[in-house]
């Protein structure tokens, strides 16, 4: 039986989430300290960090210039001597600019010097379509999969980005902690009890016999969306919330698409080199042949016309039309 301190639950929006994770990791441990612009006084670019700066103070809670490089490099820096730096990049695009500190040090650190030096950063980053054009929209979270030595998260209600946020914070690191523009505004039960997010396992968001789907990030909530249209049709989709894109929790998808012998991956970066060809590859490996489809952003940049951004990055029609596609095959 549950006990009521683990049961019960308080509604918060995803940014709130955000906040009490790293407010109460910060109480917990004095060597977390963040860096980000606008993350001191005025809260963070979307508010994920209100009320951080005023119990903690500009020691602990830093404003930085608009350098991503010299930000992470900084936090990798500052990881190595000894604290546990939360370095908070507004734009995933923009991370690109910090990627020598984070790959070539943070990331081979362990490695190069037998375990002697670890890298406890965290960087969050925010990616994602939301009317602000081609260089402020990206999802390139599939790029940074590929770097060993690096965990890439990616949540999609505000417990998860509460939990997995505490258990980065905990971890021998570094740890990509990626959010969406989308999330900040939606709100969602978080136990008020303190409480973990393991990182590298995913979870069945909603069961079903007749098709697969993974998504992570924003992009799980049209994929709920997707799956109660069909489920008028009579079509039952199983849908899992990745959470951990590295390391990713091969064996539940693997459970799942064996049972229902069809597999739909669902991102919202470009379906090359993507996510979904992963996931794609490895069950085949595992499973072995079944039907598998993938949806992802077109092969253009996300345009801020609303209009093209919507015909750019997936939608739940596009995934209802594309696994009535996969069963009828």
């Amino acid at each position: 039986m549950l006990t009521e301190s683990v049961s019960a639950t308080v509604k918060l929006f995803f940014r709130e989430a955000i906040a009490r994770a790293v407010s109460e990791s910060m109480r917990r441990d004095d060597r977390i300290i963040l860096l980000g612009q606008d993350a001191g006084r005025f809260g963070g670019a979307y508010k994920e960090f209100s009320g951080l700066y005023g119990e903690f103070g500009p020691d602990r809670v830093r404003d930085t210039p608009v350098a991503e490089a010299a930000m992470v490099g900084l936090g990798v820096g500052a990881a190595a001597a000894g604290l546990r730096p939360l370095v908070s990049i507004t734009y995933m695009d923009f991370l690109m600019l910090g990627l020598d500190p984070l790959v070539n040090y943070a990331a081979k650190a362990r490695f190069k010097t037998g375990g002697q030096i670890t890298t406890p950063i965290v960087v969050k980053t925010t990616a994602g379509a939301r009317g602000q054009g081609v260089a402020h929209s990206q999802c390139i979270e599939a790029w940074m999969m590929a770097v060993p030595g690096l965990k890439v998260v990616a949540p999609s209600t505000p417990a998860d980005a509460c939990g997995l946020l505490k258990s980065a914070l905990t971890d021998s690191g570094p740890v990509l902690f990626v959010d969406h523009k989308r999330l900040f505004s939606t709100a969602g039960e978080v136990p008020l009890a303190e409480s973990f997010v393991p990182i590298g396992e995913a979870l069945v968001r909603r069961t079903g016999t007749h098709v697969t789907i993974t998504a992570h990030s924003y992009m799980t909530r049209i994929a709920l969306t997707a799956a109660e249209h069909l489920a008028e049709e009579g079509v039952s989709c199983e849908i899992i919330d990745l959470r951990s894109l590295a390391p990713m929790d091969v064996e539940t998808i693997a459970q799942s698409a064996g049972r229902t012998g069809a597999l739909l991956t669902l991102e919202e970066g470009q379906l090359t080199c993507g996510i979904g060809a992963e996931i794609a590859f490895r069950i085949r490996e595992l499973v072995g042949p079944i039907r598998m489809a993938r949806v992802g952003a077109l092969r253009a940049p996300v345009s801020s016309n609303p209009v093209l951004e919507a015909a750019c990055v997936p939608s739940a029609d596009r995934v209802i039309g594309a696994i009535r596609r996969l069963l009828n095959n």
